[in-house]
């Protein structure tokens, strides 16, 4: 992942964030689908944020809940302030403002108003198997997106192989996929899946510079131009290889 800010950007289309953000452009139905797909994909990294400043699950799952139900009110979205042009750091503010200006009462009223339920079961399994740190919150909160970034483009990887039937065979390669692997694992996966080391070599480098490009358009979903797409990849990469305090246990 560290290396996907190599990937060349061209032509920068019209994403799911440029439509939600551009005023006025486009029909409001489609800006808010668009909206709709962008907080299902990421309502982890706000449950994550608001879970490591120590609210707890119920109350964290009340505050996304009742955020997310605010943004997808009639343009809500085009009354909060964009940090930056990105989408996430527009919606980590618009987070801290409503955790900040709202009400326990409020926020599980807002709930049922056409939300995105996540229940709190899901969001707090997750939690619990992210490495704990000694981060602030707003560390936690961007590698939680970075992950979701990963993965996002790991199950599009895959699909798109089961789509041409070499699912088993991507699944078996997606381990060394995003990583480095010595010799003897090539050796052992190769022998598993029938391919000849050279045909392996082959399948690894496509699988790793599709993973690249599945990426790139994952990030380009959520930032304005591909000036901030570049810096976008680079910053997720580093907070996915910032050393967690569970890490730097380990290895003393």
């Amino acid at each position: 992942y560290g290396r996907a800010h190599a990937v060349s950007i061209e032509t920068f289309h019209t994403t799911r964030w440029s439509l939600v953000a551009g005023a006025g452009a486009g029909e409001p139905r489609d800006r808010r689908t668009a909206l709709e797909e962008l907080l299902g994909a990421y309502w982890h990294p706000l449950y994550a944020f608001l879970r490591r400043k120590g609210r707890d699950p119920e109350r964290a799952s009340d505050l996304v809940q009742g955020f997310l139900a605010q943004l997808l009110e009639r343009d809500a979205f085009a009354r909060l302030e964009r940090e930056g042009g990105r989408f996430r750091s527009w919606l980590l503010t618009g987070l801290v403002n409503h955790e900040r200006d709202a009400h326990a009462a409020e926020s599980a009223a807002k709930r049922g108003g056409g939300a995105l339920h996540v229940s709190i079961e899901s969001g707090e399994q997750r939690y619990a198997l992210e490495a704990r740190t000694d981060a602030d919150p707003a560390a936690v909160f961007e590698r939680a997106w970075a992950r979701e970034v990963l993965e996002r483009a790991r199950r599009a990887l895959v699909a798109e192989a089961i789509a041409r039937g070499r699912g088993d065979l991507m699944r078996s390669l997606l381990p060394l996929v995003d990583g480095a692997c010595t010799a003897d694992e090539r050796a052992t996966l190769a022998e598993r899946s029938g391919l000849s080391p050279v045909a392996l070599r082959v399948a690894l480098h496509r699988a790793r510079a599709r993973l690249r490009e599945l990426i790139l358009a994952e990030v380009q979903e959520t930032v304005p131009d591909a000036c901030d797409a570049r810096e976008e990849l680079a910053e997720l990469a580093r907070a996915l290889a910032t050393p967690t305090r569970e890490n730097s246990d380990a290895r003393a």
